[in-house]
């Protein structure tokens, strides 16, 4: 009984994240890395386009990423940096 529960579970297909529970990554990770100076949004798809301003630390933005990059839920990242200054997230 045991062997077909778990052979059932592996056939399963792996679910794909919802946008939202995507959106809720995103909002967490930039949180943790203390990134204030983006925008972000996350299309139907599932894709991240995330904008960073100016005023954001190179360094700080590229944690970020390899954070959001490594993350299981978020399939695909578009990241720009801009010259312009943003306001910080709230």
């Amino acid at each position: 009984m045991r062997a077909l529960l778990l052979a059932t579970l592996l056939s399963m297909p792996a679910q794909a994240a919802t946008p939202a529970e995507i959106d809720y990554a995103v909002q967490g990770i930039l949180a943790r890395e203390g990134v204030r100076f983006v925008t972000y949004e996350v299309d139907e798809t599932g894709r991240v386009h995330l904008l960073s301003g100016h005023n954001e630390p190179a360094w700080r933005i590229e944690k970020a990423v390899e954070a959001l990059q490594s993350h299981p839920d978020i399939a695909e990242l578009v990241w720009t940096p801009l010259d312009t200054e943003f306001c910080p997230i709230r």
